[in-house]
């Protein structure tokens, strides 16, 4: 038992380190300029570690994006219980917290953030199928965000919560994906004022939909 344990724990030690080189590798040369060789060079595997741990190549690509994915619904997961279990919290901290992580990753040159690009860019391009990474992963990260709107605007219906939730999710990539382009335009812009524009962008658009007199 203790041997298999051990055979089973380098097995997901070399997995992740696959999944790593898979990160690093694909976002800096794209898939196709990208080799099995190279992958399990970097990952200090065994020529035939990717289709044992995943297959294929085009699935280790997959993966590598869900993996990520995970991640960041996790940690958005945490963050969200985190603010919300707070009495004084007010709407415009939730949003704060909803969107900081992804912004603050623009700052640190968060591996995370060339993933995420490249699926976008991915996703639109058609090259894969979102349903491929995402699954059923956003719908339930946007109802953990419907149930904390709910919280400060308890009079919004589903539908408008749905739209919100969208229109938010468009104010958070699109900066994420060209900030170096608003940049050019604003050459002193900081994430500090793309974050603070947002949640009172958002939060006032939110309260206005509350409203329903419009």
């Amino acid at each position: 038992m203790e041997q298999q344990q051990v055979i089973n724990g380098a097995e997901a030690q070399a997995r992740d380190r696959l999944l790593d080189a898979a990160e690093e590798l694909f976002c800096e040369n794209g898939f196709d300029k990208t080799s099995v060789r190279e992958l399990t060079a970097a990952a200090r595997c065994n020529i035939a570690a990717v289709n044992y741990h995943f297959g294929s190549k085009g699935r280790l690509y997959i993966e590598m994006f869900r993996r990520q994915m995970q991640r960041m619904l996790e940690k958005n997961k945490r963050i969200i219980e985190q603010v919300l279990s707070r009495e004084d919290v007010t709407l415009e901290d939730f949003i704060r917290a909803l969107v900081s992580e992804h912004f603050r990753a623009m700052e640190a040159s968060d591996s995370k953030l060339a993933v995420m690009k490249l699926m976008v860019r991915e996703v639109l391009n058609q090259h894969i199928a979102k349903d491929e990474i995402l699954g059923d992963m956003m719908g339930e990260f946007f109802g953990m965000i419907a149930e904390g709107f709910r919280r400060f605007c308890p009079e919004l219906g589903a539908r408008d919560m749905q739209m919100l939730i969208f229109g938010l999710d468009a104010l958070v990539i699109h900066p994420v994906l060209f900030f170096d382009m608003y940049q050019e335009v604003v050459p002193d812009l900081t994430i500090d004022d793309v974050i603070e524009h947002t949640v009172r962008f958002a939060s006032a658009g939110i309260r206005w939909r509350a409203k329903g007199d419009h």
